[in-house]
């Protein structure tokens, strides 16, 4: 209603105008080369108005036909876009319901509409990746690391390329790019260490755990145990040619994670070797006193032997923090069997005695038998007890539940830093080709 009221009030006005112009009836005369012209000063109005008006619309018309090619384009660029989206929301959807097929036949029309579009690329990536054709995959992902916006997807993209095809250095290489953009993602920084450990890098391992350390990723413990891994591997390497610098070495490995039986034994075992003997027994004490272990006691029994001293009174000196403890009446028992004192030997291992006794109670027993009453057949027995024994203590993956014999700072698995002395748990024991680190891109 408003709208008619306006109308009519405009043709109101336009009447009123012209009525007003008609009005005019004084006449106006033109000369021109001799020639006179008379008119209307009304008609003169009149048409001055329409040619202003006629000039008006050939100017709109003019306007229309210039600006239309603009506005059909503008018009099919807008279609196009909203077809991308459209085929964005279902190759997301197909990604999701793990629709390959929908995934591609989306992709490819994502193409045609919306030409060098970051999501497309991401899409097509996908879509090739799906499609098992890496090398088309590998190509979008590069065309990724030209944008700011899809760089960090790119690099991922090529990482996942790479570890499929087990190049661990390139992997590495682009792993640490992720890490310079992001380094606060969850998943980088363990990716990386992992691709370590499979190259063997240690130094690269002491770098990167000293950096992630200083921006505050790890804690200080894991900073230290992963460094004293990473110089405990290097010195294995450098023993066989210097062997100072392997002790220099552990002497850093046991300061980041101290009084750890798998390092002193082999620190200790160096330095015995270099005829440190002192440093070497004043190692074995400390650890013992914090964590009794049966792998410190080949060691200090070679100390006793090449000090020519009384093993029974070195081993009381061993033991003297922690006389009670399992490994301790283990090694006390020991002493005694290396002294011949078979009837003591047996004594001290009557409260380790039971129904189901452990793997080393029945090895004990096993050579105070036979050292006792010379009867194999007897001292035998005691090692067919070992199957039906109870597990004691051992080197379990903690993120694996496999059992190892010996301690390594990669675990079996390919775990960095994950044995733990306890007693395994049988239900959650993996055979050792299920056990794949789980780093990205790896399936």
């Amino acid at each position: 209603m408003t709208k008619f009221f306006y109308l009519l009030f405009q043709v109101l006005i336009l009447i009123i105008l012209f009525l007003w112009i008609m009005s005019f009836e004084q006449r106006v005369d033109f000369f021109w080369e001799g020639i006179i012209f008379t008119s209307k000063i009304s008609s003169i109005i009149f048409i001055s108005v329409f040619l202003i008006v006629l000039i008006l619309i050939i100017y709109r018309i003019y306007i229309f036909f210039r600006q239309s090619p603009k506005k059909i384009r503008n018009s099919m660029v807008i279609n196009n876009y909203n077809k991308g989206i459209t085929s964005i929301v279902k190759a997301i959807a197909a990604m999701s319901n793990n629709d390959d097929k929908e995934l591609i036949v989306q992709a490819n029309r994502i193409d045609n509409y919306l030409k060098d579009n970051p999501i497309s690329l991401i899409l097509k990536a996908e879509s090739a990746k799906k499609a098992k054709k890496n090398d088309i995959a590998e190509k979008y992902y590069n065309q990724m690391l030209q944008l700011s916006d899809t760089k960090i997807i790119g690099f991922r993209g090529l990482l996942e390329q790479n570890l499929k095809k087990q190049d661990f250095h390139h992997a590495l290489i682009y792993a640490e790019e992720i890490y310079k953009i992001n380094y606060k993602l969850e998943w980088i920084f363990e990716t990386i260490i992992q691709i370590i450990v499979k190259t063997q890098n240690w130094q690269k391992l002491i770098e990167i755990n000293k950096d992630a350390y200083y921006k505050k990723i790890i804690s200080k413990q894991e900073f230290q145990e992963t460094n004293s891994s990473a110089n405990y591997e290097i010195a294995i390497i450098k023993e066989s040619f210097s062997s100072q610098e392997a002790i220099n070495l552990l002497s850093i490995a046991n300061n980041d994670r101290p009084n750890y039986p798998p390092i002193v034994k082999k620190f200790s075992s160096l330095l015995i070797n270099n005829n440190e003997f002192t440093k070497a027994k004043k190692l074995i004490l400390k650890c013992w006193a914090h964590f009794p272990h049966q792998m410190l006691f080949d060691e200090y029994v070679n100390i006793s032997r090449s000090e020519n001293t009384n093993i029974i009174n070195n081993v009381s000196k061993l033991i003297k923090n922690n006389p009670n403890e399992y490994d301790s009446i283990i090694a006390m028992a020991k002493a005694h069997i290396l002294e011949k004192n078979w009837e003591r030997a047996k004594n001290l291992m009557k409260p380790l005695l039971s129904s189901k006794p452990s793997k080393t109670v029945c090895e004990v027993m096993h050579d105070i038998e036979l050292g006792m009453s010379g009867n194999a057949q007897k001292a035998n027995s005691w090692k067919n007890r070992i199957l039906m024994g109870d597990y004691e203590k051992t080197w379990v993956c903690k993120y694996t539940g496999y059992i190892q014999d010996n301690w390594s700072p990669v675990s079996e698995g390919g775990f960095l830093n994950s044995l733990e002395w306890t007693w395994p748990k049988t239900d959650k024991i993996k055979e050792k080709n299920n056990l794949i680190p789980n780093i990205i891109g790896s399936s």
